[in-house]
């Protein structure tokens, strides 16, 4: 967990008319200004004006991110050793269409190490609800895209490869592989030929299935942004900062 003083830059970036559109850090202004797309119109606070027409005005009239962001914890108010926390954790974020995790800076607040990392324990008590309500096992899920369990190519490779294999339980392998593929004989040919068969496996991770399973991702990441505000003071928040605000 990496700690800054500084989450936000509050550098102001204005549109060619000179309306404010959002504000960010030196990083994102720079970016402008080494690729000649905008120009600096005032020190302090750092602000650019954009020398091209954007498809849009960014943050303007939306409420959010135009006041001037405090770098505080916004759980306990301190200043010092502050860490960027994602409200809807990443391991579900991820897995968001390209529009919604586009659209982020709502849910990413600064928290101080002690307070983000109480929240944390929190955070995975409402992972494991999560887990049983959308049959999702934190650890994820494996997945086999063939046709044949394979338990039973594991046993047909065995039955080749291990001689040490005590007879009865040779014998109940080979009885459950016939039971599985209807065969009255089992021969060697058989056994190599089950053994050959190609098993894709794919391993989903519990954040994946949860997403796939949800229809209503608005509603989703509201319930993070209320579980945080339940399970934290949150007694520092951004300006016009809310559990309803919509990407």
């Amino acid at each position: 967990m990496q700690t800054s003083n500084l989450i936000y830059g509050n550098c102001c970036v204005l549109s060619p008319e000179g309306i404010l559109m959002f504000r960010c850090n030196t990083k994102k202004v720079n970016w402008y200004l080494n690729r000649g797309l905008a120009s600096i119109v005032s020190d302090d606070p750092l602000t650019i004006k954009l020398n091209f027409t954007p498809n849009g005005l960014g943050n303007h009239n939306k409420g959010y991110g135009l006041s001037k962001m405090h770098n505080k914890c916004v759980n306990c108010g301190t200043e010092e050793g502050l860490t960027k926390h994602h409200v809807v954790p990443i391991s579900y974020r991820k897995f968001f269409s390209e529009e919604i995790k586009s659209h982020n800076f709502h849910d990413v607040l600064p928290m101080c190490v002690e307070c983000h990392e109480k929240y944390e324990r929190k955070a995975d008590e409402y992972k494991k609800e999560l887990a049983s309500k959308y049959d999702a096992p934190i650890d994820g899920v494996i997945i086999n895209r063939s046709d044949v369990p394979i338990k039973y190519i594991k046993m047909a490779l065995a039955l080749i490869k291990d001689s040490k294999i005590p007879n009865r339980r040779r014998s109940d392998m080979r009885n459950k592989i016939k039971s599985q593929f209807n065969l009255k004989r089992l021969t060697k040919k058989k056994i190599k030929k089950i053994s050959e068969i190609k098993s894709t496996i794919v391993k989903k991770t519990h954040g994946e299935v949860v997403v796939s399973k949800i229809s209503d991702i608005p509603l989703f990441i509201e319930s993070w942004r209320t579980h945080f505000v339940q399970n934290n003071e949150c007694n520092h928040l951004p300006e016009n900062w809310n559990i309803n605000y919509k990407l």
